[in-house]
């Protein structure tokens, strides 16, 4: 292992992976499309923590890809040699109990070499950090002489929290120079969220509501400050389409975050006990893929579907909530009684550890492919997170050098050494071959197959033997190196 100096020849290798420019990435912000990533961005790593990109990469590719659908979370179409975090669980139908007893291990393996069945391992972010208290930031205008007098601070607690969940979910503003409103809409029957939202906006900025009864059974609460209504806009934005969290509350202990998403299932969830399920639906894209977060780190089991647009209707973004503990979390949320009829599974064949969350691949299909692909290089982590899958940003990489000596009229390899980049068995392999070939003449070495090297090394597991074609193809890239410099 190393280099050689002044080599004879170079042999380079590896495995060019990318995904579609559509593929959706975890940055620190929100999901966003790998076409549109900059360099110097942060991405979430298999590590559960943020990232910065030291490059972003791309080429045209004709020919086969493959799409990877994953339960619960998705899909995305990637090179068929793209690195995916995983378990090989097909054969097992208690695949945690597999896990455990150690019948199967975390690694990277190539998309090509994973099945129907097996399990997609997804990272829970970890970043924490907690904040006391944050600055209103709404300067008051100079010619304001009757507003009322709003906190110059406010206080990050768990009213405020559920405040907000409260406005992502039912909550609207309506802004202009001079006037503005804040204004929540709940059913009639939801009387214990009016008065809830009634005492959080007393206690924490001094505000009562007009209450205004309309005819199709709602309740809304008005509440008129321009300045608090630019508050809600800048810090969790206007309209449906548009409401989001700032990161900084992504962030937050899961504790606290746990009486935001209480807000926000008081405010729009539902619980059908009937059917022994919950759901919650939303049309901010930006919101969904948060949400999405926030379930992921208090452990919430849950389906993720994407509706399309037709007619009036907005593209929809819906969770439905299935798993029994999961069930009951969510029946807390909301302050509901909720009795869950025992079930004997899990039906969506997922469960988390203190890491990660695990859940299964539903389809793995080969599709013709022409056009441009992406890659990240990242810092550090060498992963990024798709909204799908954990994704290494390399394959398998090896450089194998060779130094020739001519004696007795033939060429023979004098020395030879290998830097590589990959999983053990491709280490093994780029190894192994500099064993088997040191000495040897260009004519017997280029004799050398990737059956010769696997055998020498004892045999290797079926998803590992393309990384043996790796050193294969490294030596003949080498001799072919030196006889072009020679020529």
């Amino acid at each position: 292992m190393g280099t050689i100096k002044n080599p004879d020849g170079v042999g380079r290798v590896g495995n060019p992976i990318c995904v579609v420019p559509e593929t959706l990435v975890q940055t620190n912000d929100e999901m966003v499309e790998i076409s549109k990533i900059r360099k110097g961005q942060k991405v979430l790593g298999h590590d559960g923590k943020y990232h910065k990109i030291k490059k972003v990469h791309h080429r045209v590719c004709k020919g086969k890809i493959f799409s990877l659908r994953v339960h619960n979370l998705g899909q995305v179409m990637m090179t068929p040699d793209h690195l995916v975090l995983a378990l090989k669980t097909s054969q097992y139908p208690y695949k945690m109990r597999a896990l455990e007893e150690k019948k199967c291990y975390i690694d990277w393996y190539h998309l090509e070499g994973l099945q129907k069945g097996d399990t997609i391992i997804y990272p829970i972010p970890k970043e924490t950090k907690d904040v006391r208290s944050m600055r209103l930031g709404i300067e008051k205008p100079f010619w304001d002489f009757k507003s009322r007098e709003l906190p110059g601070e406010i206080k990050v607690n768990n009213d405020f929290l559920k405040l907000v969940g409260y406005y992502l979910s039912e909550g609207y503003v309506r802004t202009d120079k001079c006037k503005g409103t804040v204004g929540f809409t709940f059913g009639s029957h939801e009387g214990i969220y009016i008065q809830d939202t009634i005492l959080i906006m007393k206690r924490i900025f001094g505000l009562s509501p007009v209450i205004y009864k309309s005819a199709h059974n709602s309740t809304n609460l008005f509440y008129y400050s321009a300045r608090l209504a630019r508050f809600f806009k800048k810090n969790f934005g206007k309209g449906a389409l548009e409401k989001q969290l700032p990161h900084w509350i992504m962030q937050l202990p899961t504790k606290k975050q746990w009486y935001l998403l209480s807000g926000l299932w008081r405010g729009d969830g539902h619980i059908d006990e009937k059917r022994q399920r919950a759901k919650y639906v939303t049309i901010s894209k930006k919101l969904a893929y948060q949400l999405r977060n926030l379930f992921l780190r208090q452990k919430i089991i849950h389906s993720f579907t994407i509706g399309r647009a037709y007619g009036i209707h907005k593209k929809s973004y819906c969770f439905y909530i299935q798993h029994d503990p999961s069930l009951q979390q969510i029946a807390k949320m909301m302050g509901k009684e909720f009795k869950i009829k025992a079930r004997s599974y899990n039906p969506h064949k997922s469960w988390f550890d203190a890491n990660y969350y695990y859940t299964t691949i539903s389809e793995i299909k080969p599709i013709d492919y022409s056009g441009l692909v992406y890659n990240l290089e990242v810092k550090d982590s060498r992963s990024y997170v798709s909204a799908s899958a954990t994704l290494h940003n390399c394959g398998d990489v090896m450089e194998l050098q060779i130094k020739v000596e001519k004696k007795d009229g033939k060429e023979y390899i004098k020395d030879i050494k290998f830097q590589s980049f990959g999983c053990g068995a491709a280490i093994a392999t780029s190894s192994m071959i500099t064993v088997m070939v040191k000495g040897k003449t260009l004519e017997q070495a280029l004799k050398i197959t990737r059956q010769d090297v696997s055998k020498e090394l004892g045999g290797l597991p079926p998803i590992k033997e393309h990384c043996s074609n790796l050193a294969a193809e490294g030596l003949l890239a080498a001799i072919e190196d030196y006889r072009k410099k020679k020529k």
